[in-house]
């Protein structure tokens, strides 16, 4: 643009020059003067354009270089926190191939291990991984690694140098850099050692607890049943009232120990699934049997649908606790002159039970919970204060033990559908 001034300008001049030597008769003599003095004038102008213009360039370029440099210093400092980090964090980090060959330990986790890094590096990280019974989950960790899937607090044991197997939260989380063609992942280890101590601590005690509580519930259930059947002529009919309300509350007792029992089994990985070929027809009309008492208080309908081959080899034990929870439930949450349904329709890979009822349903905003221990919804605590919040987290274990998978759909007001599938 300066430039372009300075030629205009020149121009301009030189036209006045010639308008005023126009007449003169020594126009030819001025000429090479006029052109040398426009020389001049564009020299000039050109020369201070170009000094513009590397000034420019310079004074860009050295800032480029200065913010270069601030982005630099930046990045090497993030750099240095961010190692500095990973190797003083408490919590143990590793860096593995996606062969799950450590590459690169930290000091937590050297720690964790009690080893060295020397006898870390290069050594297969799920090596060191054990889970009783569940061989198979840690292939499934080490295919998800090598194909760069997530794999998010998982419980392992972990076999330390002093050959004690530790509790941890396992995560592994993918960080190879876009474009690269270094595969990294970084290992994570929570651990959960004392934590898993105490709940086998608890779970123990309550073994023992309900063993030792079973057999003076028996007695005494046989003591009382003895009474009301042989000596029921020698007791007026108050006494009999309260030997009745004492047997249904020794029945209640008897069944929470029971499923205490059960409960404390499955959390020590003690139930065990001794399959044998049953019908599921058969299973289901004995159990619909036991509970028929409590449907007739309550003027509860049961329908029943069977279709197709329903005999499985399955637990049968197993698979009447899950029956008997879900109808038990169904018949509690009910209110009277209402309905429950029972389906099983049986296909060539399985078995599937439908458990419908039309009572209180579970409130939306709860249902992501049911299966949860000790849990209970709202509404249910309303109509029944004395439940425990262990049936359906019960059914949940039982039903994954037996291979099989527990779903349900709920209306609020309108009822609930429990659904479970076991394979053949």
């Amino acid at each position: 643009m300066v430039l372009l001034l300075c030629i205009f300008f020149a121009f301009s001049y030189f036209d006045s020059k010639y308008l005023l030597v126009a007449t003169d008769a020594e126009y030819a003599k001025n000429t090479g003067r006029q052109l040398l003095e426009l020389f001049l004038v564009v020299s000039i102008a050109a020369a201070i354009f170009l000094s513009l213009l590397i000034y420019s360039v310079l004074s860009t370029q050295n800032a480029a270089r200065r913010m270069a440099y601030a982005i630099s210093k930046d990045m090497s400092f993030s750099k240095e926190q961010f190692r500095r980090f990973y190797e003083l964090s408490p919590v143990p980090y590793l860096l593995i191939s996606p062969k799950g060959a450590i590459t690169r330990p930290n000091k937590a986790s050297l720690r964790f291990f009690g080893r060295t890094e020397e006898n870390l590096i290069e050594k297969n990280f799920f090596s060191f991984l054990s889970l009783p019974e569940h061989s198979e989950k840690i292939m499934r960790y080490k295919d998800s690694a090598e194909r760069r899937i997530p794999v998010v607090q998982k419980e392992v044991q972990v076999l330390l140098d002093s050959k004690e197997l530790r509790w941890a939260l396992l995560s592994i989380e993918d960080i190879t850099t876009p474009g690269s063609y270094e595969h990294n992942c970084l290992v994570t280890l929570v651990d959960i050692h004392e934590q898993k101590e105490l709940e086998r601590i608890k779970t123990e005690f309550l073994s023992l607890a309900s063993h030792q509580l079973r057999s003076p519930l028996a007695n005494l259930k046989w003591y009382i049943d003895f009474l009301l059947n042989r000596r029921r002529d020698q007791m007026s009919e108050e006494v009999q009232g309260y030997l009745h309300k004492m047997y249904r509350r020794n029945s209640d007792m008897i069944e929470l120990v029971n499923t205490l029992l059960n409960l404390s089994r499955i959390e020590m990985g003690r139930v065990k699934v001794e399959k044998e070929s049953a019908d599921m027809e058969a299973l289901t009309k004995s159990v619909i049997e036991e509970l028929e008492p409590t449907a007739q208080e309550k003027k509860i309908s049961m329908e029943t649908t069977f279709v197709g081959d329903l005999l499985l080899d399955t637990d049968i034990r197993l698979v009447r606790i899950i029956l008997q929870n879900l109808l038990s439930n169904s018949l509690r949450y009910t209110k009277e002159n209402g309905k429950v349904s029972i389906r099983l329709s049986g296909s060539t890979s399985q078995i599937r039970f439908e458990v419908e009822d039309t009572g209180v349903g579970i409130p939306p905003n709860e249902q992501g919970s049911i299966f949860s221990k000790l849990y209970r919804a709202t509404n249910a605590k309303e109509i029944e204060a004395n439940g425990n919040g262990i049936g359906l987290y019960m059914c949940k274990e039982l039903v994954a033990g037996l291979g099989g998978t527990i779903t349900f759909v709920s209306k609020l007001g309108e009822g609930t559908t429990f659904t479970f599938e076991l394979p053949r």
